[in-house]
């Protein structure tokens, strides 16, 4: 398999003719610049040489990037807070200075109205932290290494918005298998048809398709994966130890962070077939379809991943199980289409000072941040 993927990358490399790309890397304001190059090769392959070169983002220690509900309040100042939840929901209730936006209409957002670069994070909020990982992970992936999902999304700011627990289950933990389903063959990637020149242009195509293409229409649930499991090539996002003790049957395991390169075992996921991504939360497995689908992979997710069909399991092992007591807050929501009420605004700030200013230690939840765990 090594030797074939040797003489691959040689055919491929030696069919690379470069000119210069006039369009340089540039998305919003001066987060990152990376020359582009118009190449000879296919438009899959020369989008994965520009995210290889590029940092690849999707096997990086920051993925997937995640930031916690006590983390965003204790930085309100100086974070951008963008919910795309619905605009009723967000009216009925947001964070405080978080400004409403559709998805589609994000990359023009912050390549024309804001200067996305001067804030310490750009952080994406939905309903659950399903979505928002999603487009947090499809931002990443062109250029904004300052964007964050909201872990667990609106779920964990205020307990009146908690969908977490109402979607927890051990249902299926009888239909696990311990049986490993080795990873082997070799498939064509997916054939892209932008139209554009070089991997920056490409990059930046496929992010807004993915953008404009409704995250819901992505989710498959536990029930239909279980009952109809053939239909997808299934894809664990877990340590090999982890899914040696159990995983829905007829998944793979690959390590997150390592397998999913052109160089190690990208090339072994089928471009024929649907693909489905699950992890403990649904977050990891939400930041890696975007990535496939940037791709051209035809990829699902499950939401709530584990959580929705083991989750005594989890929590028994100590493995990101979601804990009410631990993940819910209780922070203050501003109700109406302003981003912010005034009179909350003093208040959170003014608390805030007393926090600064008290001799006394201020004893809050564990605020880890979860940047390259395995949610």
């Amino acid at each position: 398999m090594k030797i074939t993927k040797y003489i691959l990358f040689s055919i491929i490399l030696s069919a690379l003719l470069f000119t210069s790309c006039t369009k340089s890397y540039s998305p919003g304001k001066n987060i990152e610049t990376v020359p582009g190059d118009t190449i000879k090769v296919p438009e899959t392959e020369a989008l994965l040489r520009f995210i290889n070169n590029s940092g690849d983002y999707i096997n990086s220690k920051d993925s997937p990037s995640l930031v916690s509900a006590t983390n965003v309040f204790d930085n309100l100042g100086s974070y951008l807070i963008i919910d795309i939840r619905s605009k009723d929901a967000y009216v009925a209730g947001h964070i405080n200075s978080a400004i409403h936006s559709r998805v589609p209409d994000l990359i023009d957002y912050l390549d024309k109205e804001v200067a996305a670069s001067i804030y310490d994070k750009l952080v994406i909020v939905c309903k659950n932290g399903q979505s928002s990982a999603y487009v947090a992970s499809v931002l990443r992936l062109i250029g904004y290494s300052n964007a964050y999902s909201l872990s667990y999304g609106m779920s964990s700011w205020n307990k009146s918005l908690d969908l977490w627990s109402s979607n927890l289950s051990s249902s299926y933990i009888g239909k696990l298998e311990q049986k490993t389903n080795p990873v082997e063959g070799m498939h064509e990637y997916p054939q892209l048809n932008t139209g554009e020149r070089c991997g920056a242009e490409i990059l930046q195509a496929r992010g807004r398709t993915l953008l404009n293409t409704p995250f819901q229409k992505l989710k498959i649930s536990a029930d239909r994966v279980f009952k109809n499991n053939n239909d997808f090539y299934i894809i664990n996002l877990w340590p090999k130890d982890h899914y040696d003790l159990g995983h829905i049957p007829g998944s793979y395991q690959y390590t997150p962070r390592k397998d999913i390169n052109s160089e190690t075992l990208l090339n072994t996921i089928p471009s024929d077939k649907k693909i489905l991504v699950y992890g403990y939360t649904g977050q990891s497995s939400a930041f890696m379809t975007a990535y496939l689908r940037l791709l051209g992979y035809n990829v699902f997710t499950m939401p709530f991943g584990a959580n929705s069909f083991m989750y005594n399991t989890l929590k028994n092992k100590g493995w990101y199980a979601f804990k009410r007591a631990d993940k819910v807050n209780d922070f203050p929501l501003v109700k109406g289409a302003n981003p912010s009420d005034e009179s909350l605004k003093t208040k959170i700030n003014s608390t805030q000072q007393r926090e600064k200013d008290s001799k006394k230690p201020i004893i809050r939840r564990k605020k880890k941040e979860v940047e390259g765990g395995c949610s």
